[in-house]
């Protein structure tokens, strides 16, 4: 295969795989707009719904421990074709429930496994891309998988203020048939391929163990879950309970956090260019901590969609270049890198709605709010500290 159909056939692996990351992020985000309705048709309050989100999450990290050497043995496409397969399977039936016991325990299957689904097309843009063209793959399945988190988010808003959230689900889980099929074409095609993975489970782990590098990855993407999961997904109830928003008002502005993420994973490129790509993770926690601050110190609306397309544009860049560091951590392992990788991000991001949601019982939807933007502060300060082009490179 020159060259030229090399390209060809990488960019739709992109727009095949980038179509699962799609569904998965729609299911994922959608949530969060629809905390507020959910509660109330489930009668429970919003902090006991958010355990929503810790449901999925947890799963979804603790799973890639079993995705990532599942990947490198048996295939990556393959193990994407299961994982999206059950997924379709377990979010359908998400809609079908009709109390909030059974939807906590189904959004506990249903994270085990999407588990399958990013992380691994991570993976295999490592295996298919170099490490000068990964930023630009990498932002490109965002800008499509970001797309997914708009739209779930939009359509979350929209169901939950004339239907029923259970819609949302059913329709999800449905759209994933053609993803499945258009991914099975390809690999029939033998245009997505993977190799099978030789290197020794236990080397792998004892390698990555062995790894500085990848301790200080792993540590900082359970840190930017965490904080970022903390406050973002109680957003959607600070705009129903503080600004008094609609549903729908309510998605239409938090799609515009992937607004944001959308245009910063399409101009990431040429920022990286200019700031390097050990700065990336500190200009985005910036950006970020100001999304926060700008959204607790004043209650409009206004404030809080430009809180969103700072969050979005600040998350793009922060998360994306820690993604590619974790590409490149173990070659001949790569999905069990990665699998590490999403394993602490939703780690964090499980633990964070917990914690904030403790806060907001106590002291307020503000307060937490608050403490989220100056946690965010302190990370940004731990980026700039541990991501430094001389730390970096000898970590």
């Amino acid at each position: 295969m020159d060259n030229q159909q090399m390209r060809s056939a990488n960019r739709q692996m992109l727009w095949s795989l980038g179509f699962g990351g799609f569904l998965v992020n729609a299911d994922n985000r959608a949530i969060s707009p629809m905390l507020p309705a959910i509660a109330t048709a489930l009668h429970t309050n919003a902090s006991s719904a958010a355990l929503l989100v810790t449901a999925y999450s947890i799963p979804y990290g603790v799973f890639q421990l079993a995705y990532g050497p599942l990947a490198d043995r048996i295939g990556k496409v393959n193990t994407i074709l299961a994982a999206l397969c059950l997924f379709a399977l377990g979010t359908i039936a998400c809609g079908v429930v009709d109390s909030f016991s059974w939807l906590l325990v189904l959004r506990i299957i249903t994270g085990m496994f999407a588990a399958g689904i990013i992380p691994t097309t991570l993976a295999q843009i490592g295996d298919r891309f170099t490490i000068a063209e990964r930023p630009k793959a990498i932002a490109f399945f965002m800008s499509l998988s970001t797309s997914g988190q708009a739209m779930g988010i939009v359509i979350g808003g929209l169901v939950a203020q004339f239907f029923s959230y259970r819609i949302l689900f059913v329709v999800i889980g449905i759209a994933a048939v053609p993803a499945f099929l258009a991914m099975l074409r390809q690999r029939r095609n033998g245009e997505t391929t993977s190799s099978t993975q030789t290197v020794p489970l236990r080397t792998r782990y004892i390698t990555l163990a062995r790894n500085r590098r990848a301790w200080l990855i792993y540590g900082l993407v359970l840190c930017e879950g965490l904080i970022f999961y903390a406050g973002f997904t109680f957003l959607g109830v600070y705009g129903v309970t503080t600004l008094h928003l609609t549903y729908l008002v309510v998605g239409l502005l938090t799609a515009t956090y992937s607004l944001g993420a959308f245009v910063g994973s399409r101009t990431i490129t040429p920022v990286l260019r200019r700031a390097g790509t050990a700065r990336m993770p500190a200009m985005g926690s910036f950006l970020m901590a100001l999304g926060f601050a700008l959204i607790c110190s004043w209650e409009n609306v206004i404030t809080l969609t430009v809180g969103f397309i700072m969050l979005g544009f600040g998350f793009s860049y922060c998360h994306s270049t820690l993604q590619t560091f974790a590409t490149d951590l173990l070659p001949n392992g790569r999905a069990t890198a990665v699998s590490f990788f999403a394993f602490s991000l939703f780690l964090g991001s499980g633990i964070g709605p917990m914690l904030s949601g403790q806060i907001i019982d106590t002291a307020g939807v503000r307060i937490m709010l608050v403490s989220v933007a100056a946690g965010m502060a302190v990370f940004c300060f731990l980026c700039i500290l541990f991501l430094g082009k001389r730390r970096l490179a000898s970590a």
